[in-house]
């Protein structure tokens, strides 16, 4: 249980570090009409129990695709440590808003991931791209369900920082694909596992 606490704390950390990190980008570009002072996250981005609580839940949808009980927590635990990015809007700085809520920032975490455990564990490399989807996801759900409207992503920030709007069902895609991406990796891992114990056992 110890190990397991230890395994979900470290890579929670990472991965809101590397949120941030990739977030501070953001602060760059003061001359892009996409530069804004966003404001206080407690005052702008109404924080809610469900809001948290959602995203949480579908971080761990995500993580269903592994059998896993600590993969499971991961995805919860990433999906929410995506909005590290919040904590630069207490410095009143401007920033390009949701920069980690893109396809690049997945690919980095991941590729984070995979260097950090040296590619032994491409199981929490899946996870850390599928969170990013279902945090995505979510936000979608929420904006559908609450307002009845669609919502803005960078989804190819830095490269871009144009905005690509989702709505609707959009966020049904977005999940499947995570909850996909990570279920066919643990497969693969699996299986590799499998084979690696049979050799060892006729040896």
């Amino acid at each position: 249980m110890k190990d397991v606490l230890k395994f979900i704390l470290k890579n929670s950390i990472i991965f809101a570090l590397v949120s941030f990190g990739f977030s501070m980008i953001g602060a760059f570009f003061p001359e892009s009409e996409f530069t804004i002072v966003i404001g206080n996250p407690l005052v702008v981005s109404s924080v809610t129990y469900e809001h948290v609580l959602g995203h949480v839940f579908w971080g761990a949808i995500i993580g269903l695709g592994t059998l896993s009980i600590r993969y499971i927590i991961i995805g919860g635990s990433f999906a929410i440590f995506l909005d590290s990015d919040h904590l630069l809007q207490f410095l009143d700085i401007e920033l390009v808003s949701r920069m980690s809520h893109s396809i690049p920032f997945a690919v980095i975490a991941t590729v984070v991931f995979f260097v950090i455990t040296r590619g032994k564990d491409i199981r929490i490399c899946a996870v850390a791209f599928g969170a990013v989807l279902s945090h995505i996801a979510f936000d979608v759900f929420l904006a559908d369900v609450m307002l009845g409207s669609d919502t803005d992503f960078p989804l190819f920030s830095p490269f871009t920082f144009e905005s690509v709007s989702l709505q609707g069902l959009d966020w049904l895609g977005i999940q499947i694909a995570g909850v996909s991406l990570v279920a066919i990796t643990s497969y693969f891992y699996k299986r590799k596992e499998m084979k690696l114990k049979n050799n060892l056992t006729k040896t």
